[in-house]
C-alpha cells in the first residue's frame, strides 16, 4: 500500500506500546497471547482483517507432523529434531484443544492418511510406519480401505495419523482472538520499521508505533517488511476449491503426491481439496490472490480420481504459505542473520503446517525473545545463508 503526502510522519499518531505484534493469523494471535500470558501487553497490527492470510485460506487440517515424510525427514533433518517436530505437532494440537477449539462447530476428530499412490511412495511410508513405531508413535500402515479414496484411486497403502482432527480456520482464529485482551489493529498495514539498538519504530499508514519489542508474525509475507527474511522465506500459494459432494465417502482427511495433495469432507456434503502445485510451480511463487486454470484443473482431476466422479465446485480460493529452506518453522532476532541490532524478531516459515505448528512455534519465539531461550527453529541455523 502507497503512502499520500496527507500521511507524513508528522501527520500521524503516535502510539507507545510495550510490544507490536506485526500479523494477525494463527501465529500472530497466539504470540500475543502467550506475550499476555508473561504480562507484556502488546499491540496487533494486521494489513487487513484477522485471519485474512493462509490463517484463514487453508483447508482446515490439524495433522501430525510437517512437509516431508518421517522417514523423508529422518534423512535430511536427523532422527533427533524429527521425532522432536512430531512430538511439537502433538503437542500443538493439544493445546489447541487446552484453549476450546474442540468446542468450535467446525472441529472434528478426523485420522489424516497419507496416501501411496505408486511404488516409490509406498516403500517411503513403509519405512516411515517402521522408523515412527521405533520411535513410539501410534501410526498404523494400512493396505485397504472401504472409502472413495480405496475404491477409486487404488492406493497402495496409508501410512494413519489417528489423533489428528479437521476445523474451520476461521473459527479457530476467532477463538483465538477472543482470547486476548490485547488490541488488535485492522487495516494497519505496516509500510516501514525504523530500528536502533534502544528503539524501534513501526509505521503504518496513519501512525507510528514506537515499541520495546516487534514480533514479524508475517510469514509469506515476511520479505516485505526485511531484506534478511526475503532469503530465508518463500512465498508459496495454495490454491483450494470447494465441490458440492453429497454423495462422497472420505473417513479420513488424506494427502497424496508427498503430501502435494490434500482431500477432506467438510460438513453438509462439501468436499475440500486442495494442491497441485507442480502443475505451474514458478507461477505460484507468489503472494498473489488468484485461482489459476492451471492448478485448479490439477486439482479437479485428482479430485475425480479419488471421488470416482467429477461434482460441482462451488468455490475456489487460494492462500499464501511460507516456505522455508528446510521445511521447519524459523523463529529467532533478525539481527542473527544480519538485520538491524534491536529487538525485533520474526516467526514462520512453516511451509505448508502454520495450523498444525503456529501456535506453539509462537509461544517458542516469546520465550527466545523475552528469556533468549534456546529454540530448534532458531533463525541462526540461516547465519551464513546469502541467497535465496
Amino acid at each position: 500500500m502507497t503512502v499520500p503526502w496527507w500521511k507524513q510522519p508528522g501527520r500521524v499518531d503516535r502510539v507507545r506500546a510495550q510490544a507490536i505484534v506485526v500479523g494477525a493469523g494463527v501465529t500472530g494471535l497466539s504470540a500475543a497471547m502467550h506475550m499476555e500470558r508473561r504480562g507484556v501487553r502488546p499491540i496487533v497490527l494486521e494489513r487487513q482483517r484477522v485471519a485474512s492470510g493462509a490463517s484463514g485460506r487453508n483447508a482446515g487440517f490439524l495433522m501430525r507432523g510437517v512437509a516431508e515424510s518421517y522417514a523423508a525427514a529422518c534423512d535430511s533433518l536427523g532422527r533427533e529434531l524429527t521425532q522432536h517436530a512430531w512430538r511439537f505437532t502433538e503437542d500443538n494440537l493439544r493445546a489447541l484443544r487446552e484453549l476450546g477449539v474442540d468446542h468450535t462447530p467446525g472441529f472434528g476428530e478426523r485420522p489424516s492418511c497419507l496416501l501411496a499412490l505408486n511404488d516409490a511412495e509406498a516403500h517411503d511410508l513403509e519405512r516411515s510406519a517402521s522408523l515412527m513405531a521405533e520411535d513410539g508413535f501410534e501410526s498404523p500402515f494400512i493396505t485397504e480401505g472401504d472409502d472413495d479414496a480405496w475404491k477409486n484411486a487404488s492406493p497402495l497403502c496409508g501410512l494413519v495419523n489417528p489423533g489428528d482432527a479437521v476445523c474451520d480456520p476461521q473459527e479457530v482464529m476467532a477463538l483465538l482472538a477472543s482470547k486476548l485482551d490485547a488490541e488488535i489493529r485492522p487495516n494497519a498495514e505496516v509500510t516501514a520499521i525504523n530500528a536502533s539498538p534502544d528503539r524501534i519504530e513501526v509505521v503504518t499508514h496513519d501512525a507510528v508505533y514506537e515499541a520495546d519489542l516487534v514480533l514479524l508474525c508475517v510469514n509469506a509475507w515476511a520479505r516485505t517488511l526485511s531484506p534478511q527474511l526475503a532469503r530465508l522465506v518463500e512465498p508459496n500459494r495454495a490454491q483450494m476449491l470447494a465441490l458440492d459432494a453429497p454423495g462422497a465417502k472420505l473417513d479420513m482427511a488424506y494427502y497424496a503426491n508427498e503430501g502435494g495433495e490434500y482431500i477432506r469432507a467438510g460438513e453438509g456434503g462439501v468436499v475440500l481439496v486442495g494442491g497441485c502445485r507442480r502443475f505451474d510451480a514458478e507461477a505460484e511463487r507468489t503472494l498473489a490472490d488468484e485461482a489459476t486454470d492451471p492448478v485448479q484443473s490439477g486439482i479437479e482431476a485428482f479430485a475425480e480420481r479419488v471421488l470416482g466422479r467429477r461434482y460441482p465446485v462451488l468455490r475456489r480460493w487460494s492462500g499464501p504459505m511460507g516456505f522455508s529452506p528446510d521445511g521447519l518453522p524459523i523463529v529467532g532476532r533478525l539481527s542473527e542473520v544480519g538485520g538491524p541490532d534491536a529487538p525485533i524478531h520474526f516467526c514462520g516459515g512453516f511451509t505448508g503446517h502454520g495450523m498444525s505448528m503456529g501456535h506453539l512455534t509462537a509461544r517458542d519465539c516469546v520465550e527466545h525473545a523475552l528469556d533468549d531461550r534456546p529454540t530448534p527453529w532458531t533463525i541462526s541455523r540461516f547465519s551464513g545463508r546469502t541467497t535465496g
